[in-house]
C-alpha cells in the first residue's frame, strides 16, 4: 500500500516535470530521454530528418497538411539531387550509365521520371510516420539551428539546390 502510494506520488512529479518542461520550451530532459529509450526503438536522426522537421512545423503553422507536404518538398529535393547525379555519370560515363538520350525517348524518361518522383514520395511517406514524427518533433524542439537558419531558406531550399546544381553543371560542362 505504502509502495504504491509512492509510486503514484513519483509519476505525478514526472508527469508534471514533462509539462512544466513542454510549457517552458524548453529542450529535451534526461526524463524524455529516458522514456522514449524505454518506450521504443532509438532513432537514427539525418539532415533531411531535420528539414523535415523544419517543413513539418512551418506547415503545421499555417494548418496545411504538415506531413504530406512535407515529404512533397522532400520527394523534391531527393530528384533534384538524382537529376543532377544522372547528368553528372551520363557525361562522365556516356557508354556504359544507362540513363542517356540514346537509350530512351523522351517520352520515356518523363514516364521513368514520374515513377521515381512517386516512389521518393511513398518512401518519405512512409518513412515519417506519426511516431518517428513526434521523436523527431522532440528530436529538434530548442535547437540551436532553429533561430539560425530562416525560415524562407528552408522553404526556398528545392530552389536554391536546383540553381546551385545549374550553376555547377554550366562550370563543370
Amino acid at each position: 500500500m505504502i509502495v504504491s502510494k509512492l509510486w503514484s506520488i513519483n509519476n505525478l512529479v514526472l508527469i508534471e516535470t514533462f509539462v512544466n518542461m513542454r510549457n517552458r520550451k524548453e529542450t529535451i530532459s534526461r526524463f524524455e530521454r529516458n522514456h522514449l529509450i524505454r518506450e521504443g526503438k532509438k532513432y537514427r536522426y539525418y539532415f533531411f530528418d531535420y528539414l523535415y522537421y523544419r517543413l513539418y512545423v512551418v506547415y503545421r503553422k499555417y494548418n496545411e497538411p504538415a506531413r504530406f507536404s512535407a515529404c512533397g518538398v522532400l520527394c523534391m529535393v531527393s530528384v533534384i539531387v538524382l537529376f543532377f547525379f544522372s547528368i553528372f555519370f551520363a557525361s562522365v560515363l556516356p557508354d556504359y550509365w544507362i540513363f542517356t538520350r540514346k537509350n530512351f525517348t523522351p517520352s520515356q524518361g518523363a514516364v521513368i521520371g514520374g515513377g521515381v518522383s512517386v516512389l521518393c514520395f511513398v518512401i518519405f511517406y512512409l518513412r515519417y510516420t506519426n511516431k518517428r514524427t513526434a521523436a523527431i518533433l522532440l528530436k529538434y524542439k530548442g535547437n540551436s539551428w532553429n533561430k539560425l537558419i530562416p525560415v524562407w531558406m528552408i522553404l526556398f531550399f528545392p530552389l536554391i539546390l536546383f540553381l546551385t546544381g545549374i550553376w555547377i553543371v554550366r562550370t563543370i560542362f
